[in-house]
Formats: C-alpha cells, sequence, structure tokens
C-alpha cells in the first residue's frame, strides 16, 4: 500500500490544486507526495510543498483519509490542513510533472477531476462545514493513464 499525504491548504475560500495532464486530460491534485520509510507525515508534506512549490507550511490536523484502487495500486490517502504558509506558490518543474498550480473554489471542486476524488467533501470544508466523518473509504477513482 502506497501512504501518500497531500495538505489542503485553503486561501480566499479556494483550495489550492496542482494540474496534471495524462493522456490530453486535466486532473487536479492536492500538494502532497508519497511517504518514505522512515518519515514522519507531516514532516512529508513539509518537504512536498518546500520542494515543489517553494514554500514554507504549517501542517495541522489530519482532516481526511480515503483509499483509492488504481492500477491494482491500492493507496491511502491522509489529507492535512495546512494552517499557514510563507512564500508565493510556484512549480518548480525540476520537483513535479505538474503543468500549474490552480486554486479551485467550491463549484469548481465540484465539477473537477480530483485526486482523490473528494470534491465534495472538501466543497464543504472551504465553507467551513466540519467533516462528519474522517474516514471517508474508498473512494470510486477514475484513472487516467
Amino acid at each position: 500500500m502506497i501512504i501518500r499525504p497531500a495538505g489542503i491548504l485553503v486561501d480566499d475560500g479556494r483550495i489550492l490544486t496542482m494540474r496534471y495532464q495524462y493522456s490530453g486530460r486535466d486532473r487536479f491534485n492536492l500538494p502532497g507526495g508519497n511517504h518514505e520509510d522512515g518519515e514522519e507525515l507531516r514532516v512529508v508534506l513539509v518537504r512536498e510543498f518546500a520542494e515543489e512549490l517553494g514554500v514554507d507550511v504549517v501542517v495541522g490536523d489530519l482532516i481526511f483519509m480515503a483509499e483509492t484502487l488504481v492500477a491494482q495500486r491500492e493507496v491511502l490517502h491522509l489529507l492535512f490542513a495546512i494552517t499557514s504558509f510563507d512564500g508565493e506558490a510556484k512549480i518548480n518543474s525540476e520537483e513535479t510533472k505538474a503543468e500549474e498550480l490552480v486554486w479551485l473554489d467550491k463549484k469548481s471542486l465540484l465539477d473537477a477531476p480530483l485526486y482523490p476524488a473528494i470534491g465534495v467533501e472538501l466543497a464543504k470544508f472551504i465553507v467551513g462545514e466540519q467533516p462528519t466523518k474522517t474516514h471517508l473509504g474508498r473512494i470510486n477513482q477514475e484513472w487516467i493513464a
């Protein structure tokens, strides 16, 4: 199983995502990355945000957990609140294949192809609704290869 911590960074009613292109189609990921042996989960996020986006972050509480099964690979997504950030987020093309950073508002979160596909939950979160559950279970995740 792959463990993938990611950060939910909310600013002005929008969530920061990274847009990727796969087979000519967009996919929006929450910033984060794969856990490396011996690394504490919050440290993964601090490192990934610094390497890929050039910003320093403070990682808050775990907000959501979700599971996906993609191409026979199980992934456990651990989504943490980013409580503050310092710097101007910019794509570092040496560290990521993302095309650009995109701030998605509530409506866009409902329509965008997200990874993991939890747009409804994120749309509620950015308007201040507290999650009714942390573990979202297995997500039906469309995969773009």
